[in-house]
C-alpha cells in the first residue's frame, strides 16, 4: 500500500471552529452588503421625492396633457 499519497490528507482536517469562523465572516459580509444596498435604495428614493417636490411648483395646466399626434 502506498502511504505517501495519503500523507497530505493530514492538512485537510475538519475543524468546526474554523467552519464557524467562516460562517460568521460570511454573515458579516452579507449584512454589510444588505446595509449598503439599503442605503443606496434610500438615496434613490430621496432623489425621486426631491424631484417630485420641485415639479410641484409648476402651474396646474402644465404636464397634464400629452400631444401624441405626429
Amino acid at each position: 500500500m502506498d502511504v505517501s499519497s495519503t500523507s497530505g490528507l493530514a492538512g485537510y482536517t475538519y475543524t468546526p471552529s474554523s467552519n464557524k469562523t467562516d460562517t460568521n465572516t460570511s454573515l458579516a459580509m452579507l449584512n454589510k452588503a444588505n446595509e449598503m444596498q439599503a442605503n443606496s435604495a434610500e438615496q434613490m428614493i430621496q432623489s425621486v421625492t426631491e424631484t417630485t417636490a420641485s415639479s410641484q411648483a409648476l402651474p396646474d395646466h402644465i404636464g397634464r396633457n400629452i400631444n401624441i399626434t405626429a
